[in-house]
């Protein structure tokens, strides 16, 4: 259909008259290819502000969970609550049950006799150990202390031990006065068949000795009440079948075992 003299094209609100009176674009192409470039950057940094935020609350919730759930390692914990000790390296913790029963027949540590002898030695005798000067001066110990040297190796250090064999020591030793009837006499006893007097003193040091043990490590474990029908009566009794977290008594002998020396007292 051929077009009408009178229609004209109805001018877009972006177009204007030109000169001649012919209508053109408001925005060149140069205008136009910047303002779409300026709206890209602006989504670009937008994107990478997002990007950034996102990186942050992802990296401070995995650190608030980390700090939250993350245990010290078992050598944090024994340097933090425990002075210095060579021994604190090989320390492992482990959670552990007592089983504590009125009726404690069935310990391998409780009696007298060759077997519990026996039984005790394999917890308590490790021998002595040999320390370099450098550990004595961290355990805070006299550098007078007893030089010993090394036969093997030449080496001149301390005769020195660890702390929970002697306080093994004493009470086998309260153990065996218990029973001085059997172990004043000739079987293999040792300390109980000495003089009264020493055995008198011995005694007293060991009572001392794990008195203060017992105090500074102040046990706060919570036991309850409850009544053993096998005893035959309704008195309620102790439970002290309690958790325990302790610390691995079998890798502290055997480290304690592999640093024994033999020794030359004239270093």
């Amino acid at each position: 259909m051929p077009q009408s003299d009178d229609y004209q094209p109805v001018p877009l609100e972006e177009d204007k008259p030109s000169e001649t009176g012919s209508w053109e674009s408001r925005s060149s192409p140069d205008d136009l290819y910047k303002i779409q470039e300026a709206r890209r950057t602006a989504n670009h940094w937008l994107w990478i502000g997002h990007i950034a935020l996102l990186s942050i609350s992802t990296t401070l919730f995995t650190l608030a969970t980390c700090m939250r759930y993350a245990r010290p390692s078992s050598l944090a914990v024994t340097t933090r609550f425990s002075t210095y000790s060579p021994a604190a390296p090989i320390v492992e913790y482990n959670t552990h049950r007592y089983n504590l029963t009125p009726n404690m027949d069935w310990s391998p540590y409780v009696g007298k006799g060759p077997k519990v002898d026996e039984a005790w030695e394999q917890i308590s005798r490790v021998g002595d150990m040999m320390i370099t000067p450098s550990e004595v001066a961290r355990l805070g110990l006299s550098p007078n202390s007893l030089k010993i040297t090394d036969p093997k190796t030449g080496q001149v250090g301390y005769r020195a031990a660890i702390e929970v064999f002697h306080q093994l020591h004493c009470l086998n030793l309260l153990r065996q006065f218990s029973w001085k009837e059997y172990y004043a006499h000739d079987h293999e006893g040792g300390d109980i068949s000495a003089p009264a007097a020493d055995v008198r003193g011995h005694v007293d040091h060991c009572i001392e000795t794990l008195r203060m043990n017992l105090m500074c490590q102040a046990d706060i474990g919570v036991f309850t009440f409850k009544v053993y029908p096998e005893l035959g009566d309704d008195d309620p009794w102790p439970d002290f079948s309690t958790l325990h977290t302790c610390r691995n008594f079998e890798g502290i002998r055997d480290w304690a075992r592999g640093r024994a020396v033999t020794w030359d007292d004239n270093a």
